[in-house]
């Protein structure tokens, strides 16, 4: 008994020990953001980090959408230590003092103790997260440079070199054009990626402070005249030499069209060949070479527009120290070479991508080494609203529907709106004074309607004797039945939907202590019925959907439905093929929309033209030429996006919708049919006398579900403008959710929530009212 004792003992004491050693270690939590990165690097370095460090446990969280858990963690103030969120604004937490100060930290040495941690970063790339007085809250680990990437071998076959200047530039793509071939593929369905090439010409045509000025929205700084040169430059090339089709290329089809060969240059940033690892043909040559200089450069030479993702380390953490610690763990030579092997994407540590990066990125690499100064996002919070105009006014400059000086005055005069609006809140500007009233007027109207409508029927059913053998429910029954739905029903919907009431007459940032609200009454519905031009055409584009859309859908529905009742040919098949987005779902049928859309080898294009040239073939020549004018055309620009949705709402509603009608068709007796038929009735006097009227319900019905289809349409927008319309692609809950989550204007968020519901609800209850009538009987 006393060897066991002993061995028992010696159990105990080792296992309180290994307690005591799990207690005294430091746990750091760090929710990450797995995007471009991936995650592989992220558990690695934490792996080597404890290693290092056998005191400290880094507990990692690593999600696409972490940003809505950091949101959420940070309204709790369950503080975290640090994160990394690419698409969440840290600047009210940092004027809050939320965000910890790096500066002392920087000043102390490197992981490796041969340098300041200040100086091991490549520069600009530490001024992403530094406010007006200098102190730094964010620390860089990717650095995504904005380049020209080159065909290496096409380049090389013709004797052609890349271009230093803007002049040297538009000569290239001449000759390249000459030659056959597109000059230079382009994302035009995203115009945000013509910002660099905007944004380099600025940069050196007006000047490092200048450009700083710009940013920080100084009267002036738009409508310049070096903005207006900057701003020809890139239409100049947009409109000549990007390749047919670009504007409805997304960013993926486009860099494909590259790496095919059928262009000879793309910009895009620093994250090309990791992005479309295996897809790129073998034995490409891929090259790059800096954004070209314009004329009386005022900028340095060397400068690379970069962008950088901080890492951020929250100020009330628990042990912000060690937090600091592994942020300087991973920007290490070591580590963050690693990332950079790993990813093929640059780093912003300086001799960390010697070695680390593919032989295709040589040239990338040397433009980083030779860089003196770096510019990109501007010091301070800056106004997030300028990122949909500056999106909206590179479309305007890719399309050429306005000149360079149109587009820098409209540029200047949405900045200063935007500008008085955060300096002077309460004021409104009138720009539309009788549309809020016929808006307001119509929901008025329609629930007065809707009310009165209720209380007839209400009285109705009251003077209706009761039916004889029902009996009352009792409360005690009423609850054990109705009572939990009616909790849960409450708790998650009409809760929220009181509290989006109340928010909407609030101004908050979605992230700032909520007790901290100011009260603001109606001022963000003012804002939006009298002042928004992005409310405006995006009610305009949803009345698109809930009355055009529908005036094509129930028409075809109809005459497939009465098809098949009559047993046309194919009819089984007609039923499988219109039903088959509704067993897909909308997201995978909106995707694959999205490749039959595509400009270059999509279906649609591709048939028009075979069809074409099948046309002059046999001599038809003047249609067959209208429909080989269809190469490359661009059916999701911004133009033509909303006339191309209705061939994707056929698809996609008319099989449920035809279903719905078929059901009512072969309940209806062939009796009916059979004596118009004796008194001589067509089949289309038949369809109008008998079969409509028997099935207008189901009518009314699909109705009501297309008008709320309009009025309440997201995804399928969302996704064909890669989650960024442009303020002409919005529709009301696509701007609901920017004004949410990329504007952080939660209080005109929830007044556009509002104004939403009391149009779906009215629409909808307005709607079933009109389209009802006496049941006919059969």
């Amino acid at each position: 008994m006393s060897i066991h004792f002993r061995y028992f003992r010696f159990f105990l004491l080792f296992l309180l020990g290994s307690c005591a050693i799990a207690a005294a270690k430091i746990t750091i939590e760090a929710p990450l953001f797995e995007g471009g990165a991936g995650k592989d690097f992220f558990i690695e370095c934490a792996k080597e980090y404890e290693k290092a460090r056998p005191d400290v446990n880094v507990d990692m969280e690593l999600d696409p959408r972490i940003v809505d858990k950091v949101r959420v963690r940070v309204l709790e103030k369950s503080w975290f230590e640090l994160t990394n969120p690419p698409s969440m604004n840290f600047w009210p937490l940092i004027r809050n003092g939320d965000v910890l100060v790096l500066d002392k930290y920087l000043d102390q040495p490197n992981w490796e103790g041969d340098a300041k941690w200040r100086d091991s970063f490549l520069p600009g790339t530490l001024s992403g997260y530094e406010d007006e007085a200098g102190h730094i809250y964010g620390i860089p680990l990717a650095d995504y440079g904005q380049f020209i990437w080159f065909n290496k071998k096409i380049f090389r076959e013709h004797g052609w070199k890349p271009a230093l200047t803007w002049d040297e530039l538009f000569a290239l793509c001449a000759k390249i054009k000459a030659a056959g071939i597109a000059p230079m593929a382009f994302q035009g369905r995203y115009p945000y990626y013509l910002e660099p090439l905007y944004n380099a010409a600025y940069y050196h045509l007006a000047g490092p402070q200048m450009w700083i000025d710009r940013a920080r929205v100084l009267p002036g700084t738009f409508s310049c005249q070096e903005d207006v040169d900057s701003i020809a430059l890139v239409q100049k090339l947009a409109v000549n030499y990007f390749q047919q089709g670009f504007l409805g290329m997304s960013h993926t089809e486009s860099q494909l069209q590259f790496f095919l060969g059928r262009a000879a240059m793309i910009p895009c940033g620093a994250w090309l060949k990791s992005e479309m690892l295996g897809k790129i043909p073998p034995g490409f040559e891929l090259g790059c070479f800096n954004i070209p200089l314009p004329n009386n450069s005022k900028g340095d030479p060397t400068a690379i527009n970069v962008q950088v993702e901080p890492f951020v380390v929250m100020a009330h953490c628990k042990h912000p120290d060690e937090a600091v610690d592994f942020l300087r763990f991973m920007t290490s030579r070591k580590m963050s070479g690693m990332f950079a092997k790993m990813q093929d994407i640059p780093v912003a540590i300086k001799g960390a991508n010697e070695g680390n990066l593919s032989h295709d990125l040589d040239d990338l690499v040397e433009l980083v080494n030779k860089a003196k100064t770096s510019y990109g996002k501007i010091p301070g919070e800056g106004y997030p609203e300028l990122d949909q105009i500056e999106g909206d006014e590179m479309n305007e400059a890719m399309t050429g529907a306005q000149t360079p000086r149109q587009i820098a005055d409209e540029f200047e005069r949405k900045a200063r709106d935007v500008v008085n609006a955060a300096e002077h809140p309460e004021r409104i500007r009138m720009n539309y004074r009788w549309q809020p009233g016929v808006l307001l007027g119509v929901l008025a109207l329609g629930v007065i309607y809707y009310l009165v409508s209720l209380g007839k029927k209400l009285g109705q059913r009251a003077t209706k004797p009761q039916y004889v053998g029902m009996q009352k429910l009792s409360l005690a029954n009423l609850l054990i039945f109705v009572g939990p739905s009616v909790l849960i029903y409450s708790a998650f919907v009409i809760v929220p939907s009181l509290r989006a009431f109340s928010w909407s007459a609030h101004q908050w940032n979605g992230l700032t202590d909520m007790t901290t609200m100011p009260y603001v009454g109606l001022r963000n519905f003012r804002r939006l019925l009298f002042e928004s031009d992005a409310f405006w055409i995006a009610l305009k584009n949803n009345l698109f959907l809930m009355f055009v859309v529908p005036a094509f859908v129930v028409p075809l529905s109809l005459f497939l439905a009465a098809a098949i009742s009559r047993g046309v040919w194919g009819s089984k098949t007609f039923r499988v093929v219109f039903f088959f987005p509704n067993l897909i779902g909308g997201v995978a049928a909106t995707l694959l929309w999205l490749q039959i859309y595509n400009p270059q080898g999509g279906l649609i294009n591709n048939a028009l033209v075979d069809l074409g040239r099948a046309l002059s073939f046999i001599g038809l020549h003047a249609p067959g030429h209208w429909l080989e004018a269809f190469a490359g055309f661009p059916w999701l620009d911004t133009k033509h996006l909303y006339w191309s949705l209705i061939p994707i709402s056929i698809w996609g509603a008319c099989g449920f919708n035809m279903i719905l009608y078929l059901a009512g068709m072969e309940s209806i007796s062939e009796s009916y049919y059979e004596a118009a038929r004796i008194d001589g009735a067509s089949q289309w006097r038949q369809f109008w006398t008998i079969t409509i009227p028997l099935i207008w319900e189901m009518i009314a019905i699909s109705l009501v579900f297309l008008i709320i289809g309009g009025m309440k349409a997201f995804d399928v927008i969302w996704l064909l403008t890669n989650q960024m319309p442009s303020t002409d692609n919005h529709v009301v809950a696509t701007l609901m959710v920017q004004d949410m989550f990329t504007e952080f204007k939660v209080g005109q968020a929830t007044a556009i929530a509002v104004l939403l519901f009391l149009m779906v609800f009215v629409c909808s209850a307005v709607t079933l009212k009109m389209m009802r009538q006496d049941s006919v009987e059969m």
